[in-house]
């Protein structure tokens, strides 16, 4: 199964809403991990209206390590549901209920990008919300186990300048890596007012996916509104429902290749 990593600039670029957006819309089994390292607990607050968490998320993770458990069979006790009546299991990891719990999870991303990759043999995919980069990029253990990296950002010259700035910071990361990683872009709001084709052009990656500016819609995403009449069939989650099946196509693809090359490359 996958694992796939989105991120952006500063500047509230659509990260969350993007990444949740996808999970609901995924066409299997799928987990939606925060690991904001800027903890907003924005799906909580917003998209589940204030759901108590019972305690649940990386920080009770945290707790299993320094009683040195294993978390990867306690991966799922910690997660919540999405949805209700869905017949795909869509569920939500939570991320750092405080700031200051960042920086004692420092030594146990790798561990918990472990854990992540064993739920492959569940059938389950991982959609990775990273959160806005710092000057220091990403945890290299996140990127490491990554099948596909998004970077989400809007088509407006603010975001642009922004994305400018941290885009070549990710790049570098990635052409560290012991093997190469996809890295694509996920656009929230094209041609407002700038088009795909000139954003491609000048930062010279592709666009995974195109996401419409639909502000309603959105709002039950990123704030928990009450779903507007057809928000099932909005351009929005329709977006959504497109971004998912081509990315899941295209890791297919991947997967496929190295199946071959391995095979190609067997005595």
């Amino acid at each position: 199964m996958s694992v796939t990593v989105l991120t952006g600039g500063p500047g509230a670029p659509g990260i969350t809403t993007t990444a949740l957006g996808l999970t609901l819309c995924w066409p299997g089994d799928v987990m939606l991990s925060d690991c904001d390292r800027d903890p907003a607990q924005a799906i909580p607050a917003g998209y589940l209206r204030g759901l108590d968490l019972g305690g649940r998320g990386l920080a009770a993770l945290a707790c299993l390590h320094r009683e040195t458990r294993d978390i990867g069979p306690e991966l799922s006790r910690q997660t919540i549901a999405l949805t209700e009546g869905d017949t795909t299991s869509r569920r939500f990891l939570p991320g750092f209920a405080q700031p200051g719990a960042v920086r004692l999870f420092d030594h146990i991303w790798p561990e918990l990008a472990e854990a992540f990759v064993g739920l492959g043999s569940q059938g389950i995919d991982v959609i990775v919300d990273a959160g806005r980069l710092g000057r220091d990029g990403l945890p290299v253990a996140l990127l490491e186990i990554a099948d596909a990296i998004g970077f989400v950002l809007q088509s407006s010259l603010k975001s642009l300048a922004a994305s400018r700035l941290y885009l070549p910071l990710l790049a570098e990361q990635v052409s560290t890596l012991p093997a190469d990683r996809p890295l694509g872009l996920m656009l929230v709001g094209p041609d407002r007012p700038y088009s795909v084709r000139e954003i491609t052009a000048q930062f010279g990656i592709g666009c995974w996916a195109r996401i419409p500016w639909d502000p309603k819609p959105a709002g039950v995403l990123s704030h928990g509104l009450t779903p507007p009449r057809r928000f099932n069939n909005s351009p929005l989650l329709g977006s959504y429902r497109v971004a998912a099946l081509h990315l899941t196509q295209r890791l297919e693809r991947a997967r496929a290749l190295r199946r071959e090359l391995l095979q190609g490359g067997a005595p």
